[in-house]
């Protein structure tokens, strides 16, 4: 029998049978894997606190026949503000969600679960615009899988970023939009290339792009540390972000879609 502890980021947890529940954890030596922890909706048990989603906990696990175990657990930082309000919680799991898929068992974390910690930090303290925070994690988020954009000249004419354009996600550059026009006049450009691949542009201002170049370059302690203060370009921001991490990812993500709910929702109001 192997013991070992950790400081483990639960990023889900779901019942087992009527007493136990089944986390999946992410620990910067381990990796991403599950583990058990019986008797968990025992109040006896001190434990349960520090193994709700969302949590950054020190746990001792133990492994037997090949399944481990959560002997013990204390809470390290359980981030209350996200259990009372909507918007943060459902964002707290899109990007518990996203670790996930980016995170193996048996290998480091890596950059994605310091990442993940700081952007769940930022959005308990309200350090920042949502929609930034959730933009800057998408991207870096992508950069970590191993799809950094080019965004310091276009594309095509290998011109300095400084005005409008695009960002070409697929191919993950930048085009600005005399080149695009020029393309377009020459030859329209069709949604589904020959080999299947598909063109998806979004639309950049220079303040959009620069944001995006800044969550590429940034060191990670300062990642957070910028403000787009341009409605239009915010919006441009955001809607590169998620496109660019969920094309490349090529999935969808069930919290993502319950945020969106909520927003419409919002807006009926």
């Amino acid at each position: 029998m192997q013991h070992f502890s950790a400081d483990s980021l639960i990023l889900r947890a779901v019942d087992r049978g009527d007493n136990d529940k089944l986390l999946t954890v992410l620990t910067a030596d381990y990796g991403r894997f599950y583990a058990i922890l019986k008797g968990a909706h025992s109040m006896r048990r001190r434990e349960a606190a520090a193994s709700e989603p969302f949590t950054w906990s020190n746990v001792e696990y133990y492994e037997k026949g090949g399944v481990k175990w959560i002997k013990s657990a204390n809470a390290i930082e359980t981030f209350p503000g996200f259990r009372y309000d909507m918007e943060k919680l459902f964002l707290a799991a899109y990007f518990c969600e996203v670790a996930a898929e980016l995170s193996d068992e048996r290998q480091p974390a890596g950059e994605i679960l310091p990442l993940t910690l700081n952007a769940l930090h930022m959005l308990h303290m309200g350090k920042g615009e949502n929609r930034q925070i959730k933009g800057a994690f998408e991207v870096r988020a992508a950069c970590i899988g191993g799809f950094t954009p080019e965004l310091h000249v276009c594309r095509h004419c290998h011109g300095t970023v400084s005005g409008n354009g695009y960002l070409d996600v697929m191919n993950g550059a930048f085009v600005c939009a005399g080149c695009l026009q020029k393309k377009e006049a020459l030859c329209p450009l069709p949604e589904v290339d020959e080999l299947g691949g598909r063109t998806v542009l979004c639309p950049l201002s220079h303040g959009s792009a620069t944001a995006l170049r800044y969550v590429t370059e940034a060191e990670p302690k300062r990642l957070f540390s910028f403000r787009i203060t341009d409605q239009r370009e915010q919006e441009e921001f955001s809607r590169a972000a998620e496109c660019y991490l969920l094309h490349h990812l090529e999935r969808g993500f069930q919290s993502l879609e319950n945020l969106k709910k909520l927003e419409a929702m919002t807006k009926k109001k």
